[in-house]
């Protein structure tokens, strides 16, 4: 479970800066604030990158405030059809994740992007998939706020005291007093005014997390000045459209997902907060105040550690399973950005071609 990595006590100062920041920060600024010699952690950032514990910067948007909404897709496949299946989840647009998932539902979990003037357009895909035999079942989260926890760095460390045992004694003490972490989820985001531009800064910024403002404005139109380019992203990132671009830690090289359902109307916050003392990664998705889905990130040497301390929630919750997630595949969803037309300023995704495509492929 430890950090397979040598690492002294300036790389653990770097990597706990980086994972401290909420936003990106440049060498200049860490070396501000450790200080260390800007070139010490220019090379050490190398380093870390060439040992695999820090990956790419990404871009962290929040599409629902623009008018896209996001679902969560488990389905449950038909062995006898699972390769039309998988073809359908390759052509089709909207589902632009998929991953083989055991648990509850045998089949893909599945990320898929709607507008919000069709709330029901992913639902009729799926119910569309279970008349023609593509799938026998399936169930449907709607992701109205999701945030991520990066993993922590102190407890990885080889003289960490961190257990599992502790780890049991912290969730029943959380359980059973006040809980004080804050997630920062909205139950209902407020639509914030956007155009065309915006959606372009926001597509080039995600297909190049690593521009400068200056890039971004050339790369888009090179008559926008450098004001006008900074004034669109504070003002994107102000009303919560843009949540930081920032390099990821990644502490191990080799991990297992689980994915975590739960409905709880009495203890849903003390139950994140107990998942969030876990040093892992971990995507927290909320659907209202009581349903909840986590996807835990950790080495595949832990699983059983993890599963054996899963019924302690259970009692508390109106409703609770587990999916493992395998290695999926991911088509990004920048394309889908594409989707706004400049002309009606509106996002246009019809699903007609879709529901034609599984009448085709379920033949």
């Amino acid at each position: 479970m430890k950090i397979d990595a040598n690492l002294d006590d300036t790389d653990v100062r770097i990597l706990k800066a980086l994972v401290e920041h909420k936003k990106k920060v440049s060498t200049r600024e860490l070396s501000d604030q450790l200080d260390i010699p800007d070139r010490t952690v220019r090379y050490r950032l190398r380093k870390l990158k060439e040992k695999g514990l820090l990956c790419p910067p990404k871009l962290q948007t929040y599409e629902r405030k623009l008018g896209l909404g996001e679902n969560l897709l488990l389905l449950q496949s038909n062995p006898a059809k699972e390769e039309q299946l998988t073809q359908l989840l390759d052509e089709t647009q909207f589902f632009y994740y998929y991953a083989p998932t055991y648990g509850k539902f045998d089949g893909f979990m599945v990320y898929a992007m709607y507008p919000l003037v069709t709330p029901r357009m992913v639902l009729q895909l799926a119910e569309e998939m279970v008349d023609r035999g593509l799938v026998r079942d399936f169930f449907l989260l709607d992701m109205v706020d999701y945030t991520r926890k990066p993993a922590e760095l102190e407890p990885l460390l080889p003289d960490s005291d961190w257990t599992w045992d502790k780890w049991s004694r912290d969730i029943e003490t959380v359980m059973s007093s006040d809980c004080e972490i804050e997630l920062g989820l909205e139950e209902f985001p407020k639509a914030e005014p956007f155009d065309y531009t915006d959606i372009q800064i926001i597509k080039h910024m995600v297909e190049n997390p690593a521009s400068t403002l200056k890039e971004v404005g050339e790369a888009l139109d090179p008559e926008m000045s450098l004001t006008q380019v900074h004034k669109r992203v504070k003002r994107l990132e102000d009303t919560g459209v843009i949540r930081g671009v920032k390099p990821s830690f990644s502490p191990y090289k080799d991990y297992i997902s689980v994915s975590i359902f739960f409905k709880s109307r009495d203890y849903a916050k003390k139950i994140l907060c107990g998942f969030h003392k876990l040093p892992f990664e971990i995507n927290f998705a909320m659907e209202n105040r009581s349903t909840y889905n986590l996807w835990v990130m950790m080495p595949s040497s832990e699983t059983n550690n993890f599963l054996q301390r899963m019924n302690f929630f259970r009692k508390y919750t109106d409703d609770f399973f587990i999916q493992m997630v395998l290695k999926g595949r991911s088509k990004g969803y920048v394309h889908l950005l594409s989707a706004f037309n400049l002309e009606t300023e509106s996002w246009e995704m019809p699903i007609s071609e879709t529901l034609v495509k599984i009448k085709e492929i379920a033949r």
